[in-house]
């Protein structure tokens, strides 16, 4: 899985990171831990390690860092800014 390609333009503002595609002209902004996993998915990291991410960043357990990358992979999915077959 890696994010769609170079229609998605994104930049780091501060801890946050804003997205626009311009592919269908929306833009969306990031908070602070979902912002680190963008920034982690877009240098190639797996499910996995976004979950060890968020354990060792904010100190959470194993089920909730899981529930928050299917969280986050999951509104990426339904705004069609994957791509799971690279």
């Amino acid at each position: 899985m890696k994010l769609r390609g170079p229609e998605l333009v994104w930049v780091e503002v501060q801890d946050e990171v804003v997205i626009l595609d311009t592919r269908s002209s929306q833009y969306l902004s990031l908070n602070e831990s979902a912002a680190k996993l963008w920034t982690a998915l877009s240098a190639g990291a797996s499910v996995g390690d976004m979950e060890q991410l968020l354990q060792e960043r904010y100190g959470i357990d194993a089920e909730t860092a899981t529930n928050d990358v299917a969280s986050f992979v999951g509104s990426l999915r339904e705004r069609d800014m994957l791509d799971e077959q690279g």
